[in-house]
């Protein structure tokens, strides 16, 4: 690191936190720098700084990027100890990367989410950056899905989905809809959304009085699934995957 780096961002780039996750951690105290403990997360850092969380030295890693195509029954939260398989498990300790060289995946993790019972495209890394820019609200990165449900989905029902319904205290809207096909009291309709609460679609479809029997994610960005094999996963570039998100490097 040889220029100033705001405190929340490099935090986020060693993969020990989120940047929501470092601003939080920054403001309650946690993290020092050179032994003095700073409160604002736009603190610059600089090469030869010591950064610590909870007096423990933070190291910046070599990003790894990783697209998957999660198969179902596997588990992305990967702090749930009562899972019989997670995304992680699908990853070698060790890969290739994309410039070559062999990398340790250590600390990686799935960017968002993407429940048990759906398959289709995931995100890898230890870039805490990235991970907030694809799943915070503003920076409006869409995410593509293949949905069936069971039942026929009417012009209506479209229109409700895009206004939007309340599930709790969340608010699940998305942001557009199209089907692509309704036979055998099914409807197939390619969806898209902007944001990803908890189970989000299939809270949506419930409350629209439908159930979701198949969910894959083709698509986040720009980036595709194309002929991506279930279970199977791409090591990518750090440009391309900014690139084909719309992010500044």
């Amino acid at each position: 690191m040889h220029s100033l780096v705001r405190l929340n961002h490099y935090i986020s780039k060693t993969g020990i936190l989120s940047r929501r996750k470092a601003d939080d951690a920054i403001k309650e105290g946690k993290v020092s720098v050179n032994g003095e403990v700073v409160f604002e997360p736009y603190y610059k850092v600089k090469g030869g700084d010591k950064v610590k969380i909870s007096n423990k030295i933070l190291e910046l890693k070599r990003p790894v990027y990783i697209l998957l195509n999660k198969p179902k029954g596997i588990t992305t939260t990967l702090s749930d100890r009562f899972a019989h398989k997670k995304v992680i498990d699908l990853i070698p300790k060790e890969i290739l990367s994309s410039e070559g060289g062999v990398v340790k995946t250590k600390g990686v993790y799935p960017v968002g989410r993407l429940d048990k019972d759906s398959s289709g495209l995931l995100i890898l890394t230890n870039d805490g950056d990235l991970c907030y820019r694809v799943t915070h609200p503003k920076f409006s990165v869409e995410k593509e899905y293949l949905v069936r449900l069971k039942g026929m989905l009417s012009d209506k029902d479209c229109r409700l989905a895009i206004k939007g319904v309340w599930d709790g205290q969340d608010y699940l809207k998305i942001r557009s809809i199209k089907i692509l096909d309704t036979k055998a009291k099914e409807t197939l309709c390619k969806v898209i959304i902007s944001e990803g609460k908890k189970r989000h679609l299939r809270r949506l479809f419930k409350k629209l009085g439908f159930i979701v029997s198949d969910l894959i994610r083709v698509r986040i960005g720009e980036l595709k699934l194309h002929n991506l094999e279930l279970g199977k996963f791409q090591v990518i570039k750090k440009s391309y995957i900014y690139k084909k998100l719309s992010l500044p490097l």
